[in-house]
């Protein structure tokens, strides 16, 4: 990495403050939903979808992920990059460079992410098994997420040397 590009700063402070917050409530909302539950199943689900209290914390939860994920991977990646002197690529580009750089543990990962976060935002799924599937990876990957945010944090502070908290 390059010297940090000071006019790059500011965005990523920007954007460490609104994954705060995200994270906050993903972490809320995957307490809300699953609870002790370690894993769920197909009753599970149609036990939620009989709720209209579970439909919508079903709701949160798939939002919830989604725009953590967006910023992370579309957000972030790119200006912590450029704050860092690089220039950014295609999102796969930045990924690869962010496994590279040990912040997240696997870009194959980071990428089937992407691909569940439309599954639960963008696509009704009609099979309560099929849905408690993609529950179970999202719960996984979540917490996968929750650590790429950390360790961002913390080589953002420790090795770029930008302040990030008051």
């Amino acid at each position: 990495m390059k010297a940090v590009v000071p006019r790059y700063e500011n965005r990523l402070i920007q954007i460490f403050q609104i994954l705060d917050r995200e994270s906050f409530h993903l972490s809320a909302v995957i307490q809300r939903l699953f609870g002790q539950t370690d894993l769920v199943d197909a009753a599970w689900v149609e036990k939620r979808l009989s709720d209209p209290n579970g439909i919508d914390v079903l709701e949160s939860f798939g939002g919830k992920f989604s725009r953590f994920q967006d910023t992370l991977s579309d957000k972030l990646l790119s200006a912590f990059l450029q704050a860092a002197g690089e220039i950014p690529g295609t999102v796969v580009e930045n990924i690869n460079r962010a496994e590279r750089l040990g912040l997240v543990r696997d870009a194959q990962e980071w990428l089937g992410a992407r691909g569940l976060r439309n599954k639960l935002v963008h696509e009704y799924v009609n099979d309560p098994a099929e849905l408690a599937d993609s529950l179970n990876a999202a719960r996984e990957i979540s917490q996968v997420l929750l650590t790429a945010h950390q360790n961002f944090f913390e080589y953002t502070t420790n090795k770029l040397g930008i302040r990030l908290t008051e």
